[in-house]
């Protein structure tokens, strides 16, 4: 039996396309054809937003779950990260959502029982990629840089997950990774981590960011691994392009379009 390649496939915003989402699970060689995990020591990371817009929301989430605790026991991870648009049922805006009230309240009990359990988290780190929903900010990065001594991407992941478990534990989100900038009629020039625009998040940075970002969020035309800027842009769009990035092992990455 031949040994399972170990890479990392990371997908962008979901929002119910769950039949796009099986297709780039199939043809990155995480699943198999009944949907359970085929993918050893592999590691997904789904970006956020996989509620919302599209026909199967929750389709989507069974079958994530499912992921999670198959890809455990095989060697593997499932690494699933929140968007806006969970946070915003998670902080109880209830008006962004899709759901009906009581729906959505049953929907944010089991958001945060996630969190709490670490099946949600804020970032992710691996080979010196950094991932969030929306990106850090220059502002962000400029905060971060304080409290730690080495700001590289496994430093600055855990620093971010600890501070979003904290406030979600005590429903207290006055933190600047929650943000809202006032190109999304917030308050502030550029946004946190969940609801920062490509535009402004670029612009932040004059000479690119400190370390390699990998988001979602921002709807692109087309992925493309920026090594001025040190990003890649994960949103392509579900409905409209099925692309992936992949990671290897030795930390080499690469788009691949369906």
């Amino acid at each position: 039996m031949q040994k399972s390649t170990r890479k990392l496939i990371a997908v962008g915003d979901v929002h119910g396309q769950f039949e796009g989402l099986v297709k780039i699970l199939r043809r990155s060689g995480l699943i198999d054809a009944a949907h359970h995990w085929c993918g050893g020591p592999s590691r997904l990371v789904q970006i956020g937003d996989i509620l919302d817009r599209g026909p199967s929301s929750l389709k989507v989430d069974s079958l994530l779950d499912k992921l999670q605790a198959e890809a455990e026991v095989a060697g593997g991870e499932v690494i699933r990260l929140v968007g806006n648009h969970e946070l915003e049922i998670i902080m109880e805006n209830y008006l962004i959502s899709e759901f009906q009230r009581e729906q959505a309240m049953q929907i944010r009990e089991k958001l945060i029982g996630q969190v709490l359990a670490g099946d949600l988290k804020a970032a992710y780190a691996y080979k010196g990629f950094l991932f969030t929903h929306a990106g850090v900010t220059r502002k962000l990065f400029r905060i971060f840089n304080l409290q730690l001594d080495d700001p590289n991407a496994a430093n600055l992941s855990l620093l971010i997950n600890l501070i979003f478990k904290e406030s979600i534990k005590h429903a207290f989100f006055k933190h600047p990774i929650f943000n809202i900038s006032i190109s999304r009629k917030g308050p502030d020039r550029f946004g946190g981590i969940f609801w920062e625009d490509l535009e402004d998040l670029v612009n932040s940075y004059p000479q690119g960011s400190p370390v390699w970002q990998v988001f979602g969020h921002t709807p692109v035309e087309t992925m493309v691994i920026d090594r001025v800027m040190n990003m890649v842009a994960l949103d392509v769009g579900m409905h409209l392009k099925l692309q992936y990035l992949e990671i290897t092992d030795q930390g080499i990455p690469s788009v691949i379009s369906l």
